[in-house]
């Protein structure tokens, strides 16, 4: 993702929701690297829809 893409409230919304059923293991086991990339992702994430990137 670039910098200047495009990206709506509602698209961080479904990111959220997807990074934290992946931390809690709904979308089955995850690896030690695979969680610290998704709770960067999701730090990320929350800060763009706080700050509404869009």
């Amino acid at each position: 993702m670039t910098a200047d893409s495009p990206k709506g409230k509602e698209y961080w919304m479904d990111e959220i929701a997807f990074l934290e059923a992946r931390l809690n293991g709904s979308q089955g086991d995850i690896d030690s690297d695979d969680r610290k990339a998704c709770e960067e992702a999701l730090k990320v994430a929350k800060v763009n829809l706080s700050a509404g990137k869009s």
